[in-house]
């Protein structure tokens, strides 16, 4: 599993890590879709997309409902002229499973959600924006990870120093997905390459497995690595090595 954890990271990394410094733009939400309570966040990345089919998107990013806390992933289109964005939800296969049409304004994201037949409202109140493209500094900015494991998903806890180049995750809370508790925190702040920031897109940062054990993105090294942490089954808590493995050497 640890072989498999590397490689697919060590490809991950290759082709989309970071090079330069200060390009995630962030924008996160909570509302509902109908009566159903939701966690919502997106990124705007121009030309992230290789695919022709695919030149005009500019907005990826994951959501959950509250009360089942499985994130799902979306892609779509943000038309900077008209403040509408066509989302697209991407579920079993890579396909696409459902589609959104949200109006934008700066505090919140009203349209509809829609699958075949089935059409619901959406109503989002922005909660806070991540943006690392200023030297204007921030703490405690919380990204919802698109990984998760069976009983747990992720929440980035993210920061940037003024006249810094880049926000960096200074924690990692655990959740519980049945509870919606924190079940364990890690904190990255005596480690000393910045973790959590090596991926492109901001909620790919963690790789999982079929296990409990996963990877967490750092900067160690030439073009960046991880930090192991796995999961101790005598004493049911996760255990961070804080020695960074570097690929790319």
């Amino acid at each position: 599993m640890k072989t498999k954890f590397i490689v697919l990271l060590a490809t991950l990394i290759l082709t989309s890590v970071k090079t330069f410094a200060g390009w995630y733009n962030t924008y996160n939400y909570t509302g509902l879709i109908d009566r159903y309570p939701v966690t919502f966040s997106f990124q705007i990345k121009e030309g992230y997309f290789g695919e022709p089919a695919k030149k005009h998107y500019n907005v990826i990013g994951v959501y959950k409902y509250d009360k089942v806390n499985h994130p799902i992933r979306f892609e779509g289109v943000f038309n900077q002229s008209t403040q509408e964005i066509k989302i697209y939800e991407i579920g079993i296969n890579d396909r696409v499973s459902a589609t959104f049409h949200l109006n934008f304004s700066p505090q919140q994201l009203t349209g509809s959600w829609s699958r075949g037949k089935s059409k619901l409202k959406v109503n989002l109140r922005l909660v806070n924006r991540l943006s690392d493209l200023s030297d204007e500094a921030f703490d405690n900015i919380q990204i919802l990870q698109f990984p998760s494991l069976k009983d747990y998903y992720f929440i980035g806890v993210y920061a940037k120093k003024s006249k810094s180049t880049e926000a960096h995750m200074r924690e990692l809370k655990i959740i519980n997905k049945e509870t919606n508790k924190t079940f364990q925190t890690l904190n990255f702040e005596h480690i000393e390459t910045p973790t959590g920031n090596i991926m492109t897109i901001i909620y790919d940062n963690i790789t999982t497995g079929k296990d409990n054990n996963f990877l967490i993105s750092n900067q160690i090294g030439r073009v960046g690595g991880y930090l192991n942490v796995n999961f101790n089954v005598k004493n049911k808590r996760f255990v961070l090595n804080p020695e960074p493995v570097a690929e790319g050497l």
